[in-house]
């Protein structure tokens, strides 16, 4: 609901809702365990999520102009037979059309299952090679070393957000907006892969740089884990934004399945150090897939596009 200018910054303070719901989580669900016995741990998160649904249930609206605004991008004026048949679309033919058809998508997609295959990585394993490894002495212990990963991704996002309005505003125009936001992803992208090698030589005497290494990696991996998203919106029309980010969400959470079993299996059978460069090969195929698109257009520059050679040929 905002425009392309300020669009990341706009959708990267969205997006910190994950980094302060994994903060606060534990601290509802402990505080209601301590006070009212186990069961209330798991009701209270829930009860809290079904009256914020309802609330946004009732107050969202699909679009600017339901309540009186002005639309955001208008992009082309059509006529109404048309915008009436377009409006007709199920979400099923949003899906094939505009997403399944479409190959940079599924480039995005698969870079975000490789994203996410190191960000549930991360979260579910370091704990465990900080205690095996590195000899911390509890789990208590290594997770105050981990937890900087949340703070760091909040802080992430919203830097890579704006990072991408201005490459996007710095180019007036003269570049696709989806591939300066693509080249944050890639930057980022080095980055996590950087910290994750930083991380194995930290020593384990030193506990606070230990958390420093774990904000950065957190910082680098929620930057792509928001700008991902961002990218299919912008590339697809409006009538398929919904069925982009759907499709777009279940590719991730297949990676982040496929840092459980499969993870686990290197861990036991191959050791630490093949965990760590396997997810640093994630990030190298992260940045082979996304590669191609540093000069992608989104959808409203390619309708825009279309329109002045439309009018050029009426003239």
């Amino acid at each position: 609901l905002c425009c392309w200018r300020e669009r990341g910054t706009y959708w990267g303070m969205w997006n910190i809702a994950h980094n302060l719901g994994g903060f606060a989580a534990p601290l509802v669900a402990g505080g209601f365990a301590k006070a009212m016995g186990w069961k209330w741990g798991m009701f209270a998160p829930g009860i809290i999520g079904l009256v914020v649904g309802v609330i946004v249930l009732l107050a969202c609206r699909d679009k600017p102009e339901d309540i009186g605004f002005p639309p955001v991008e208008p992009v082309s004026s059509k006529p109404k037979g048309e915008e009436k048949k377009k409006d007709d679309v199920d979400i099923w033919s949003a899906l094939v059309n505009n997403v399944l058809k479409n190959p940079f998508i599924w480039g995005m997609a698969l870079t975000y299952f490789f994203i996410y295959v190191v960000r549930q990585g991360v979260t579910s394993w370091f704990v465990f090679y900080l205690i095996k490894v590195k000899g911390v002495e509890d789990a208590a212990q290594a997770a105050v070393r981990v937890s900087g990963l949340e703070l760091g991704g909040l802080v992430g996002s919203l830097i890579a957000g704006k990072l991408s309005d201005g490459l996007i505003n710095a180019s007036e125009g003269r570049g696709g907006n989806v591939g300066a936001r693509v080249k944050v992803v890639m930057a980022y992208t080095v980055g996590i892969a950087l910290s994750l090698l930083a991380f194995q030589a930290v020593p384990a005497n030193l506990p606070w740089l230990q958390w420093l290494n774990v904000f950065l990696i957190g910082f680098f991996i929620y930057g792509p884990q928001m700008l991902i998203g961002l990218c299919g919106a912008e590339l697809v029309g409006p009538s398929s934004v919904g069925a982009s980010e759907g499709f777009l969400g279940w590719i991730a959470y297949l990676g982040a399945a496929n840092a459980g079993i499969p993870l686990s299996i290197i861990v036991k059978e191959y050791g630490w150090n093949t965990y760590f460069s396997t997810l640093i090969a994630a990030c190298a195929l992260a940045l082979l897939l996304l590669s191609p698109m540093t000069r992608l257009r989104s959808y409203v520059q390619r309708e825009a596009s279309r329109k002045a050679r439309l009018e050029g040929k009426t003239e």
